[in-house]
């Protein structure tokens, strides 16, 4: 079994790692956070780089990279600006990985042009304000009318909503609660389309919005993957969730690294200036744990992604990793607060962002006790 980076994916890890030295220094990141401002100078210069290329088949002009090349962009960007390869999402995922999956021919060339070339922004609108877990209870509504569909209804929590320039947007057009689910391609210039950031804790400049869709007009060939595709949203969603889950666990790990680090880097200094008195071996044994967890984090989601990639069985897997990474995250991230205490609060410190970033990530893309959920019921529960 070898689930190591091919020479091709190592050269993506080192051109990420160096644009986030050049591109994303601590004062960068600092005024992200501060400011909440979407981080449009950024993902200009991350298109410019060619990184909206990674995962486009090369059909079209892309770098035909799978999951794991995701992987790695993301936990690098999230080792400094974690809210980066939050926006990042609204091209790689919700964007390129959604027209790859789930787009049909005319769609993918209409598009994927536009977004490997930084000119458009996708978003994913799923989450209704009741229906958040149980993504099978959404109400909105699509109604045909003649050649077109009128959209009615409201989203909850869509990053990206008011910025983006087409919201894959999932509706009820048939009463049963899985097969009368349809995904729609939605111009947000339409009339009726409105979004409203939401303030948040963490992940700040991500443009976490509530969306209103009144009597917003869709035309058939909107339908993601054409109008054969009616009805067929949920097996759609179904078919994203591995790849999410994976690349979710990849952006926890990243900022657990980056807290780990931190740590790391205070306790080294407190050690060269403390006084003869002061004891860190409780300290030291506290950062090994955290650095064990990371590495069976690490571990996991790369084998968990090699399976994936040779195209194996593996909800159980991504489930497994998604709750494992983000759990860890959260308590690496604790711990990082504990040890440096005073410093880790202070709002010029980075471990207090990481500490409010990281708890998205046990919610985001079905939370920690669905990931449970699921991984029970592959075991037989």
């Amino acid at each position: 079994m070898d689930y190591s980076f091919t020479k091709k994916q190592e050269e993506l890890r080192e051109k990420t790692a160096a644009f986030v030295a050049r591109e994303i220094p601590r004062e960068v990141a600092r005024k992200v956070d501060e400011t909440g401002e979407f981080p449009h100078e950024l993902m200009r210069k991350l298109a410019d780089e060619g990184f909206w290329k990674i995962n486009v088949p090369t059909k079209y002009g892309g770098d035909g990279g799978n999951v794991i090349d995701l992987m790695i962009f993301f936990q690098e960007i999230s080792r400094a600006l974690p809210v980066l390869s939050w926006t990042a999402g609204d091209v790689l995922l919700y964007g390129n990985n959604i027209l790859k999956v789930n787009g049909n021919e005319e769609q993918r060339e209409k598009y994927l042009p536009g977004l490997m070339k930084g000119d458009l922004l996708f978003c994913f609108a799923l989450t209704e304000p009741d229906a958040g877990s149980d993504a099978a209870n959404i109400a909105m509504s699509a109604k045909q009318r003649g050649g077109e569909y009128l959209l009615n209804g409201n989203k909850m929590f869509i990053s990206g909503a008011s910025v983006a320039n087409i919201a894959v947007t999932n509706t009820r057009t048939g009463p049963d609660r899985y097969n009368g689910i349809t995904s729609f391609l939605v111009d947000t210039s339409s009339e009726g389309y409105s979004a409203t950031p939401i303030k948040k804790l963490g992940y700040k400049g991500s443009d976490t919005c509530e969306v209103v869709y009144k009597d917003v007009r869709v035309e058939e060939q909107d339908i993601l993957g054409g109008t054969e595709c009616l009805n067929k949203g949920w097996q759609q969603m179904m078919r994203l969730l591995n790849g999410e889950r994976l690349v979710l666990s990849a952006c926890a790990n990243g900022i657990s690294e980056a807290v780990l680090a931190e740590t790391i880097s205070y306790v080294k200094k407190r050690k060269k200036s403390g006084s003869p008195g002061i004891k860190f071996q409780a300290i030291e044994h506290k950062i090994a744990e955290m650095a064990a967890q990371l590495e069976a984090a690490r571990q996991l989601s790369f084998y968990s992604a090699w399976l994936m990639a040779e195209g194996k069985e593996c909800v159980r897997e991504t489930s497994m990793c998604k709750v494992f990474c983000a759990e860890t995250g959260k308590q690496i991230a604790h711990g990082g607060m504990e040890i440096t205490g005073a410093y880790g609060y202070d709002m010029e410190s980075d471990i207090q962002r990481f500490f409010r970033d990281i708890p998205i990530l046990a919610i985001g893309g079905g939370t920690s006790q669905i990931q449970k959920n699921v991984i029970a019921k592959t075991l037989g529960l």
